[in-house]
């Protein structure tokens, strides 16, 4: 006959209602956890799913996704014939909108309830207002070559320069739509899945070419002010030589507004070859800055992401410490409800053994049942996040080991409780 499971039946709704607030508090544990890593691989997909290994921008920036960098187009011809390269591809990144109707999800809804709510004393007017501006991060990139999106889950991939988008799925773009970005009408014809930049913004890709066109050409009423202003010098030395000057008036002009440029250079090494070596061979030639890929990802994660990752993971072990301590109280509790009980059995000649086991077992299971169902709940919601939560079985795991050593700790007190307890108080004497 085992103690702990007689006790449990006999007790189950006050058992099972502690099992279950225990896995409500794993629950939040482990999705803190979850949250930490989407921030980390945040941080990291774009750079990693390349598959760049030297990151190729201007001097004295951080890279295309936390600074503005600025290269001539042709520069990835000079760097393809380095010996050890195996690939050079230009690329070019930058931050765009769209102005569409929100449409969040009910969870999406629910949390910006809350938000408001929760700041109401905090801002001022406005501040709070749902956002009708969507703001993704825009790749280009050359067709058959490095920086494209790695996988589809629908749709196919650009072929040509068609005014055509690869979106991931967290735009809310479908296949088949028209979407209206920079001064052209473009068609999605597929999406991709975790894209995201660091800021979780998601990504959309559309060839060099394209991207080009949507980041770096200027308004229209610009341009046009651009032109007159390129234009002015050579007013005067048209009237005498016209002949000279316009020619060069419209190859000045024509260089204003250029677009041959680019945000960076995706180097992939030939087998072998030296990262360190190569950088070094690059950087020699022209005012280039050259990062490694775990160098650019660490720009991002530790530049931009640091303070809420530090932040996150204090939070996370103080709530594994409230977790222990919520535990062992509901241990504690339950055996102060059993002090006659206890003081029955040892009457009846009980071991102290027996008695320490049953509470034990209590205990652990507690902490065992409470993380497996902590865990199931936060696989559960895990895909209605709007940012990335990504917890593994792995950290489940950790939890379990982690909850039935605080169990097994935490029962200690209660064991010391019920071996303090009178067997003769049980007949009133």
């Amino acid at each position: 006959m085992n103690l702990a499971l007689k006790d449990i039946r006999y007790h189950r709704f006050k058992f099972f209602s502690s099992v279950f607030g225990v896995g409500l508090l794993l629950m939040v544990v482990l999705a803190i956890g979850g949250i930490i890593r989407g921030v980390i691989y945040d941080s990291a997909t774009i750079v990693t799913e390349t598959g760049a290994d030297l990151w190729v921008v201007e001097k004295d920036t951080l890279g295309p996704f936390v600074e503005v960098s600025r290269l001539p187009e042709d520069y990835y011809h000079a760097i393809e014939v380095i010996p050890g390269v195996a690939e050079a591809s230009p690329l070019v990144i930058g931050m765009e909108h769209v102005v569409r109707p929100p449409r969040p999800t009910p969870l999406a809804k629910f949390m910006y309830q809350n938000a408001v709510a929760g700041t109401q004393t905090m801002v001022e007017p406005g501040w709070m207002d749902v956002p009708t501006e969507e703001r993704f991060v825009v790749i280009g990139y050359k067709p058959g070559r490095m920086g494209g999106p790695p996988a589809l889950v629908a749709g196919r991939g650009i072929e040509a320069d068609d005014y055509e988008l690869v979106a991931d799925v967290k735009t809310g773009f479908q296949v088949g739509e028209r979407v209206r970005v920079g001064y052209h009408d473009y068609t999605v014809v597929g999406l991709t899945k975790n894209m995201v930049g660091f800021t979780a913004d998601p990504v959309v890709y559309t060839t060099l070419k394209e991207a080009q066109a949507i980041l770096f050409r200027p308004d229209p009423d610009l341009l046009r002010d651009r032109r007159r202003r390129v234009r002015e010098p050579f007013a005067k030395e048209g009237r005498v030589s016209p002949r000279l000057a316009e020619p060069i008036a419209r190859t000045a002009e024509a260089a204003s507004h250029d677009t041959h440029v680019i945000s960076a250079i995706a180097v992939r090494l030939e087998p072998g070859a030296s990262p360190e070596a190569v950088a070094r061979e690059i950087s020699k030639g022209k005012r280039l800055e050259v990062y490694t890929g775990p160098r650019q990802v660490n720009i991002q994660l530790m530049g931009s992401n640091r303070l809420l990752v530090l932040q996150l993971s204090l939070f996370r072990v103080i709530l594994v410490v409230i977790a222990g301590i919520v535990i062992g109280l509901i241990i504690y509790t339950f055996t102060l409800d059993k002090v006659k009980d206890i003081a029955v059995l040892k009457l009846l000649g009980t071991p102290g053994l027996r008695i320490y086991g049953m509470i034990l077992q209590q205990a652990v299971l507690m902490g065992v049942l409470g993380t497996l169902l902590g865990g199931a709940l936060e696989f559960a919601i895990e895909p209605f996040f709007p940012r990335r939560v990504a917890a593994t079985y792995g950290d489940v795991g950790q939890m379990l080991a982690a909850m039935t050593v605080i169990a097994a700790l935490s029962s200690l007190l209660a064991v010391r409780r019920a071996m303090t307890v009178d067997a003769r108080s049980v007949l009133g004497s």
